[in-house]
């Protein structure tokens, strides 16, 4: 669709620096990165600040689907797109197995996964791939540098480093610092911390060619696609697959939380533990695990934050995105995903919105993204519980039940061209107090777990090289 209204369309560019706004973002996970390069294409100027020394090396798999995908496909002139794929699934299905006798319960068609519409690849590439374009943008990325202080008033906002009492300003700060964020105090008027889950998930990948010659291994690397396969059992569920088009495998075993980690990707896990959970399941999925490399597993506690009653701070200076302000459970397959769409959206705000209405923009944007975020959040939760709980009878009459969905509302959705399109309308709400009602997400009356998302067909994600328009 070409555009034809304000700014420079969810395709275009503004000219570098042209909207007049500064942006300091918290945080280089996918939020932080993708907030850093959105705001770049759409003319503000923005430097980000992150606690670590360095892009983080650590993960397993990441999947974005369409949704956040096309988003990604446009950077760079499709370049970075055309970098992802080498190193992308390719899938025709999800097969859900019941935990112990391994029978396939539910085929569920992997649509969005089978031509690169959407990605699943590993975490530590895709975000050196992200950090090195920024890089390339001339974004500053600032490492080693924690924040201990987010700061506003009505004309401005800004951070205070640790061990500074410099104060760093800017037009509005966009905290992407994660599930642990310390900008969501400025918010909530206290400092939250989050709790677990009662859960954890040892989670591991490596490289193919270490079993591929394996014959009991040789289910993993027949025909031409990607495996995923799902097991559910009581209080449990096994993920294992191939990756990269059959150049890695990758498993994960998410369970009751009996062991002290940290909530960080840093604490190592031992295999044998994990074997130990798994126990009396399909030995396929022993098989898959016994063969990893004893470096290459970790244990991740999976935390929780109670959902914000909003986004954005007193002054509308601070908004928090991402896992700072709707953290997912990996059973959505959609944490990363949100957060992308998130940051997307804001740098759309804010050039529609202008520098005399930053915190107009930022109130937009969490009125476009908060009910939508807030329903992919809860899908994660009731399919997590549907997997641990299962009902076999429910599912021997009805095996869709056990699904991870693939709906359409969710996956064939434009951001950018809802931004667009529905900034007005959002902002004429918050100037008047009238209602939004956004239509990004179903009606309540219709399945928010339908899977009738349709492949493009083919249809490039990245159509034409983006043109370069003036700030309008």
């Amino acid at each position: 669709m070409k555009h034809t209204g304000r700014g420079s369309g969810p395709d275009g560019l503004a000219y570098p620096g042209s909207s007049g706004i500064n942006v300091i973002v918290i945080g280089l996970g996918y939020a932080g990165v993708t907030a850093a390069i959105e705001c770049h294409r759409k003319g503000h100027k923005v430097v980000i600040y992150e606690q670590s020394p360095g892009v983080s090396t650590l993960g397993d798999m990441i999947g974005l689907s369409p949704n956040s995908a096309r988003i990604i496909a446009k950077w760079d002139d499709g370049k970075i797109h055309e970098k992802i794929i080498p190193h992308a699934g390719q899938y025709t299905e999800n097969n859900i197995h019941k935990h112990d006798t391994g029978e396939v319960v539910f085929s569920q068609p992997m649509s969005g996964y089978s031509s690169f519409e959407g990605y699943l690849a590993p975490r530590p590439l895709l975000m050196r791939l992200f950090a090195e374009y920024c890089q390339k943008l001339g974004i500053p990325i600032f490492f080693n540098q924690r924040v201990s202080e987010v700061f506003e008033d009505e004309n401005e906002a800004g951070i205070i480093l640790e061990g500074s009492s410099t104060k760093v300003k800017a037009d509005c700060v966009l905290a992407c610092d994660g599930v642990h964020s310390r900008a969501r105090g400025l918010i909530t008027g206290y400092q939250d911390r989050p709790y677990p889950t009662g859960y954890a998930a040892y989670r591991a990948w490596y490289d193919a060619g270490l079993v591929r010659d394996n014959p009991k291994l040789q289910f993993l690397f027949t025909g031409d696609n990607d495996k995923m396969e799902v097991f559910i059992g009581p209080n449990m569920h096994a993920i294992y697959g191939t990756c990269a088009q059959q150049k890695l495998v990758m498993w994960t075993v998410t369970h009751l939380d009996t062991i002290d980690v940290t909530e960080s990707w840093t604490q190592p896990g031992r295999i044998e533990d994990a074997m130990k959970y798994i126990k009396g399941w399909d030995p396929r999925i022993h098989e898959v695990i016994k063969h990893t490399p004893p470096n290459q597993c970790f244990d991740h506690k999976l935390a929780w934050r109670d959902p914000l009653p909003r986004w954005t701070s007193t002054h509308k200076r601070l908004i928090v995105l991402g896992d700072a302000a709707h953290p997912f459970l990996p059973t959505s397959g959609q944490g990363a995903g949100q957060a992308i769409e998130d940051c997307a959206t804001v740098a759309v705000c804010l050039e529609l919105a202008g520098k005399k209405r930053v915190p107009l923009g930022l109130q937009v944007c969490e009125k476009l993204r908060y009910a939508r975020a807030s329903l992919a959040q809860r899908m994660g939760i009731e399919t997590r519980e549907m997997w641990h709980k299962t009902d076999w009878e429910l599912v021997k009459s009805n095996p869709d039940t056990v699904s991870m969905p693939n709906p359409g509302w969710l996956f064939s959705h434009s951001p950018q061209q809802y931004a667009y399109d529905e900034f007005d309308i959002a902002a004429h709400a918050i100037e008047t107090g009238a209602a939004y009602v956004p239509t990004n997400i179903p009606p309540p009356e219709i399945n928010h777990r339908i899977s009738d998302y349709k492949e493009e067909g083919g249809r490039k994600l990245f159509n034409g090289t983006a043109t370069l328009q003036a700030k309008i």
